[in-house]
């Protein structure tokens, strides 16, 4: 399964929530690849403390070629993708089987949301499958709720339900 993890503008704990999520999966025994797509590099920095979890850096440009090759090595592949509009945001969107997005409403202003927004929509066209799941603070629930809405179905969870909600 590929994952995607991406937010509006950065800031919003994306990276640490990328390398958690592939070293709960290393931990339950896949064979879990996470690939760091964004140029600077934080979920690389995340896992560095975690011996069980291959994780490498890839650029915009070789994520799509580079994803059709490693799918069939891994179980599951999370990307943590640049929050920006960018070749390899998209192409990590497109390759996705869900995209997880960190909502934190004291980052990214609503031009940023509503550009997130279009991203996806614009991913969907290519993979009508897409699931979305956005990820808040129990105390976010209703600004989470309210954004989710901008998005055909989005559903919302917090941290404690995220690898239940990812992994249904």
């Amino acid at each position: 399964m590929i994952i995607t993890v991406t937010d509006a503008s950065g800031g919003a704990g994306k990276s640490v929530l990328a390398g958690r999520l592939a070293a709960a999966r290393a931990l339950a025994g896949r064979k879990v690849l996470l690939l760091d797509a964004d140029p600077r590099r934080g979920a690389l920095a995340c896992c560095a403390a975690r011996p069980r979890l291959v994780a490498r850096a890839i650029s915009a440009k070789g994520l799509q070629p580079e994803l059709e090759h490693l799918v069939n090595c891994y179980h599951d592949i999370v990307i943590d993708s640049e929050g920006r509009d960018s070749m390899g945001s998209r192409a990590a969107l497109i390759a996705a089987r869900v995209v997880i997005v960190p909502f934190d409403a004291q980052h990214g202003d609503a031009a940023a949301r509503e550009l997130l927004v279009r991203r996806i929509g614009k991913a969907r066209m290519f993979n009508p499958g897409l699931r979305v799941l956005l990820v808040c603070e129990p105390a976010e629930r209703a600004r989470a709720d309210v954004f989710a809405a901008q998005i055909p179905a989005a559903s919302v969870t917090d941290i404690e339900g995220l690898y239940g909600a990812v992994f249904q």
